[in-house]
């Protein structure tokens, strides 16, 4: 009777899951930390990249183009962020966007910031 009460306790306790111990990464000075408890990819094998903070410029003074102009270097298919405000209407390139992620611009008199 006794083995088999350790048994059925055995049982129990394989059955039970484990609480498992947060596994957190830095995230710098004054961010919360990455929770990486679970993860496909090994942690040895994630490695930083990319460009340093703050390392790609903002464009502040855009050149802007006719329609007509833009023709010259867009094609059909190329994707676009537009934006209309207060009668004015502005295109702003995906293809640009990329190398620059954030344009600071007016648009129909008022400031705004498109992001990528």
């Amino acid at each position: 009777m006794a083995a088999l009460a350790a048994s059925a306790l055995l049982i129990i306790s394989v059955a039970l899951p484990v609480q498992q111990q947060p596994e957190l990464l830095d995230a710098g000075k004054g961010q919360r930390p990455f929770d990486v408890t679970i993860h496909a990819v090994p942690l040895d094998e994630i490695v930083g990249g990319g460009p340093a903070r703050d390392a790609i410029p903002a464009l502040d003074h855009s050149k802007f183009v006719s329609a007509k102009e833009a023709d010259q270097f867009l094609r059909p298919k190329d994707r676009l962020l537009a934006v209309a405000m207060n009668g004015v209407a502005k295109a702003y390139p995906v293809k640009i966007l990329n190398w620059h992620e954030i344009v600071n611009d007016e648009v129909g008199g008022r400031a705004i910031t498109v992001t990528w």
